[in-house]
């Protein structure tokens, strides 16, 4: 381990502490490796450079139950920065409950400048060796991340998923990933007839050690288009386990390695689903007929808002369309405040595809379902070919990564 002097040339240290009497003692204690503390986690965020490793370290007025929710903020969108906890006093409750929202090391604000800055080197060096490692196999580009999510069950996100990587790998074959991060009920597996040989779970395990070959290793086969899917663990409780963080990690590598990365989410908020959220470049947002659907999307989008997560991003999929509910798609656009960019209608041939383990778009091409579902996927591609168009102005485009054949 290099000296915690040598620090700005491995990483970044960003400090913050909104108490005045605590942000005078660390800057003198960090002279030399860090500026004044910033005030709040915001300004934090907004010092960030993406796939930069940094060290932040939280002063003690983050060792509550509300500064450490508020740091989670950074645990979970960052991969790249490391938490070191600053306290007045280290009890086993606090410490726990830091490892919990992501936070690396832990020391007493009393414990000395030498005992400080040993921590910041140990995390510091952690994140810049992860660093390091990533930057080996990155891209000059990186593929096109898209979630599709619901604040509700049986609303027919799972088949919008499956359908829209089916038909991207149609186009581009071996060229993209439909990633399951349902991680306690997924049904991708399922619903391609893919045997989940290995899961998320596998993948989040050798995560910090994995290189293209190896995460290849861990996907599996749709072997009529050549979809790579890396499925969700056969065992609910298994996923619990997977922290943001990793799940991060684990799509920056697909996203290194596939022009198009697809992600299946859970039909709820939690910490990786909003951290992927964050990641994602289009989230599509899919809603059925119905008003409970409706509603749950609308307090869902506020959530969103409030936290910042998404904006722009989203894209309204209206499933089941042209069912006759006595609701009209107006209504539902009205209600929403945005327009249902896209909508699949009801077909019968859907569910026969389902119990087939075939995507419709494979199964009943010409069905109206199918067509409605390829059109999404033609503005997925066209939103992918245009964004490596802009890369490719910038100089010549190369992949470090390619599937052995």
């Amino acid at each position: 381990m290099g000296t915690p002097d040598t620090a700005p040339n491995r990483f970044h240290v960003v400090a913050v502490e909104p108490d005045e009497r605590f942000r005078t003692r660390m800057t003198i204690e960090l002279a030399g490796i860090a500026p004044s503390p910033l005030t709040t986690i915001e300004d934090v965020v907004h010092s960030i450079v993406a796939d930069e490793p940094t060290v932040v370290l939280l002063g003690p007025s983050f060792a509550t139950d509300t500064g450490l929710g508020q740091a989670q903020r950074i645990s979970r969108g960052f991969p790249e920065v490391g938490l070191v906890l600053l306290a007045d006093e280290l009890t086993l409750p606090l410490l726990q409950q830091a490892l919990r929202i992501g936070v690396r090391d832990a020391v007493t604000i009393d414990s000395g400048e030498s005992a400080i800055r040993q921590a910041i080197a140990r995390v510091g060096d952690a994140i810049a060796a992860i660093a390091n490692r990533a930057a080996v196999s990155e891209p000059m580009t990186r593929g096109r991340a898209v979630v599709a999510f619901s604040t509700k069950g049986g609303v027919g996100k799972s088949v919008v998923a499956t359908n829209l990587a089916v038909a991207l790998a149609m186009e581009h074959p071996g060229r993209v990933v439909l990633v399951d991060c349902d991680l306690q009920f997924g049904d991708v597996a399922v619903l391609l007839g893919v045997p989940p040989v290995h899961t998320t779970v596998d993948a989040a395990q050798t995560i910090d050690s994995a290189d293209p070959d190896l995460m290849d290793a861990l996907l599996g086969t749709h072997e009529s288009t050549s979809l790579r899917v890396l499925c969700a663990p056969v065992e609910p409780s298994a996923g619990e386990a997977i922290r943001p963080e990793t799940m991060i990690s684990i799509v920056r590598l697909l996203r290194s390695m596939f022009d198009f990365v697809i992600i299946d989410m859970p039909p709820h908020f939690d910490d990786v689903v909003l951290a992927l959220l964050e990641e994602a470049d289009d989230v599509l947002l899919v809603a059925s007929m119905d008003i409970p659907s409706i509603k749950n999307l609308k307090v869902g989008m506020q959530t969103l808002d409030l936290l910042s997560i998404a904006g722009s991003k989203l894209r309204l999929v209206l499933n089941r369309a042209n069912a006759r509910v006595n609701l009209d798609i107006a209504d539902v656009e009205r209600a929403l405040g945005v327009t249902a960019e896209f909508r699949i209608p009801s077909d019968i041939s859907v569910p026969q595809a389902v119990n087939r383990g075939v995507p419709v778009v494979a199964d009943r091409p010409r069905s109206a379902a199918a067509l409605a579902l390829r059109r999404l996927a033609e503005t997925i591609d066209a939103l992918g070919r245009a964004e490596r168009a802009e890369t490719d102005e910038n100089g010549p485009r190369r992949r470090a990564w390619r599937r052995s054949e």
